[in-house]
C-alpha cells in the first residue's frame, strides 16, 4: 500500500493538482451525471462526463501558470456571484427593517428604517435632500 501511494507522489510532481475551479468542474459534472441518470435522460450524461473528465486532465496537467490563471478566472467571477447572492439575502432577511429606495438625483440604492412615517433623506453620494414615506 505504501509502495502506491510513493508511486503517485513521484507521478503527481510537477503536475498542477486540484484546485478550486477543478473541484467545481467534478462536482457538477457528478450533479448532471445523477440527475441525467435519476431522471433516465439519454444523452444529457455525457456533459457531465465531460465536465469530469475536464475536471481530472486539469489535476494532471503540467502547464501550471495556465491552470493557474484559469483558476484565478473563476475564483473572480464566483466572488462576483458570492457577493451578489449575499447581497440579496441581506435585503431579503432585512426587508422588515429596511425600505430599500432611490436616490432621485443620482440613482443609487439607499437603505432607510421602515415605519418612520414622512422623514427626510440625504443621499451620502450627491447630498441631494428629499422627503419620502417610509
Amino acid at each position: 500500500m505504501r509502495n502506491i501511494r510513493l508511486k503517485f507522489q513521484k507521478f503527481m510532481i510537477g503536475r498542477y493538482g486540484m484546485d478550486k475551479f477543478s473541484t467545481f468542474l467534478l462536482y457538477v459534472g457528478l450533479a448532471f451525471v445523477f440527475l441525467i441518470n435519476l431522471f433516465n435522460l439519454p444523452f444529457g450524461g455525457l456533459i457531465g462526463w465531460i465536465a469530469i473528465v475536464i475536471s481530472y486532465l486539469r489535476a494532471l496537467s503540467k502547464n501550471r501558470p495556465k491552470r493557474y490563471i484559469e483558476n484565478q478566472k473563476y475564483l473572480t467571477l464566483s466572488r462576483r456571484w458570492k457577493q451578489k447572492f449575499n447581497q440579496l439575502r441581506n435585503k431579503f432577511y432585512q426587508r422588515k427593517q429596511y425600505k430599500y429606495m432611490a436616490c432621485p438625483n443620482c440613482k443609487k440604492k439607499l437603505r432607510v428604517p421602515r415605519k418612520k412615517g414622512k422623514i427626510k433623506i440625504t443621499c451620502p453620494h450627491c447630498k441631494e435632500k428629499f422627503i419620502k414615506k417610509t
